[in-house]
């Protein structure tokens, strides 16, 4: 029990659906809307009307409860309108990085600027509407100094603080948002959203509501998510033994960002392929997850970079494409995305979101059952502002 909350079990799905539950389930029940009532979703939103529902049993009796909850979801999930699972603890923590090492490299000073010029110069933005990109990550620091207009929302405790101080232990966030501050239209809104920076307080439940909540609430063009397991395992404080982790969000994952690239906004999903030690995060590439893109890093000489996780499978092409991220650590004249030395494909995911911006103006409606080809079109954004 060491990789999920002991005595939890989740349902995400129909509102009414988690209401009409019957008898049977070992454990008392809570169920409320996935997205709280202030968050003024639109009535229209796909997220309008889904509920969660959290099954609390004894300890050691989570799968007899989610094989139950199952049994009686199973229409809704035989229709992808509700999963049920686990709540997993998800160490996503790292080493907390420098906040004084903003710095870029001369490289990535370079491959920023190219990108920079080209989507601005063919940016023509979205009339009478405000474009938004989106991070969740471990915050951002008091002091870094935007060039633009910051929506800040903690999700460190149980409800989300649209006042609490910017804060960033971790200075990974940071990061992200200066590579994207550095990227975008002067004329495109940064959201931050703060997740728990104690690897232990990471959960299925609070990344999912996170992610939801900041979809309907701030209706994001595109969202980056530059995180992946910190490790294949990690250790338990109750037990002290190493356990393995199951990987990032499990089975919720995929349906929201379905659910996403459904809204009015089609939201794109930026998700960071993961470095080695971690969980690769391209497992998730699916025909359900046609609004998300994976993000690889490559190294100055344009290969993937051996750290860098990679999508498999006929539809990687369809579903991914590389930003410069860093050489590899042993590589001789090693070259990072910041002076410092930082690396990795967290940092290559915000060259794919700026991109997506103008990518996504490109994709066109593919037939049933084939994904759009939003990868190839992000390739080719990138592609083309290596030679503008």
């Amino acid at each position: 029990m060491c990789r999920f909350v002991p005595g939890q079990v989740l349902a995400i799905g129909p509102l009414h659906a988690l209401r009409e539950m019957g008898n049977g389930l070992p454990g008392s029940t809570a169920i409320d809307p996935f997205v709280p009532e202030n968050a003024d979703v639109e009535p229209d939103s796909p997220f309008q009307g889904l509920g969660v529902l959290v099954l609390t049993t004894d300890p050691g009796l989570e799968l007899l409860a989610l094989s139950r909850l199952s049994a009686q979801l199973a229409g809704a999930i035989n229709r992808k309108q509700a999963v049920v699972d686990l709540n997993h603890l998800l160490p996503l923590g790292s080493a907390p990085y420098p906040t004084n090492g903003l710095r870029l490299s001369p490289r990535s000073e370079r491959e920023v600027q190219a990108l920079r010029q080209f989507v601005r110069a063919r940016w023509s933005g979205s009339p009478g509407t405000t474009t938004r990109v989106a991070v969740i990550d471990s915050g951002l620091h008091p002091d870094f100094a935007p060039h633009r207009s910051v929506t800040y929302l903690d999700y460190t405790a149980a409800t989300v603080s649209l006042e609490a101080p910017r804060a960033d232990p971790l200075g990974h966030g940071t990061r992200v948002v200066k590579l994207l501050d550095e990227l975008l239209p002067m004329d495109v809104e940064l959201v931050v959203g703060r997740l728990p920076g104690d690897s232990q307080s990471v959960t299925v439940l609070g990344v999912a509501r996170a992610f939801g909540d900041l979809v309907a609430r701030t209706k994001p063009d595109v969202v980056n998510l530059s995180l992946a397991l910190r490790d294949d395992a990690f250790t338990c404080p109750a037990c002290r033994k190493r356990v393995p982790v199951p990987g990032f969000v499990p089975s919720f994952f995929p349906m929201l960002v379905s659910l996403a690239g459904r809204c009015e906004r089609a939201t794109v999903t930026v998700l960071a392929a993961g470095n080695s030690g971690q969980v690769s995060n391209s497992r998730w590439v699916t025909p359900d997850t046609d609004a998300m893109v994976i993000a690889i890093a490559e190294n100055r000489h344009g290969d993937r970079a051996r750290y860098s996780g990679a999508p498999t499978g006929p539809l990687a092409d369809l579903l991914s494409a590389s930003a410069f991220g860093g050489d590899d650590p042993d590589e001789t004249g090693f070259v990072g995305v910041f002076e410092d030395g930082g690396y990795g494909t967290s940092f290559a995911a915000p060259f794919l979101s700026a991109a997506a911006l103008l990518a996504r103006q490109r994709t066109t409606p593919m037939p049933p059952h084939m994904p759009p080809q939003l990868g190839l079109n992000i390739r080719h954004v990138l592609a083309m502002a290596r030679r503008f």
